[in-house]
């Protein structure tokens, strides 16, 4: 098993790039990305001010060749303050929808105040976005 690739520079307050890493799946680590370049694998990772992204042509390739491709992500502002209304489960699935979703309902969620990713799973703030 693999280690997390520890975060060696101070990304606090600026925008990243997160997502699922698909060679740990099995550690439920993400990635983060900043200025293109993946600067972290890490086991937990707290944003705010935070859009869901899915590239459609990524979307359409997972779903025409059934291996998985990264194409979905959260973008948003990196913090070490823990964010704790983000709570609610969400997630994302290509050969459900296009988009990020409540688990609970299956509401459609594009956009939250606040996301905590950790152990493989995603949260987000209950005043999360349903709408653009």
């Amino acid at each position: 098993m693999k280690a997390p690739r520890a975060l060696t520079i101070d990304l606090e307050g600026k925008q990243v790039k997160v997502y699922r890493n698909l060679k740990y799946k099995d550690q439920g680590l993400f990635s983060v990305q900043f200025g293109g370049l993946v600067v972290a694998v890490l086991e937990t990772v707290q944003l705010s001010n935070v859009v869901f992204k899915v590239t459609e042509t990524g979307r359409q390739r997972v779903i025409a060749s059934r291996q998985k491709n990264v194409h979905a992500y959260a973008i948003g502002t990196f913090t070490a303050t823990p964010q704790p209304t983000a709570t609610e489960p969400i997630s994302y699935n290509p050969y459900r929808a296009g988009h990020f979703f409540r688990i609970e309902d299956q509401a459609p969620i594009h956009s939250a105040t606040a996301v905590v990713l950790s152990e493989g799973k995603a949260y987000a703030s209950a005043q999360a976005s349903l709408l653009f």
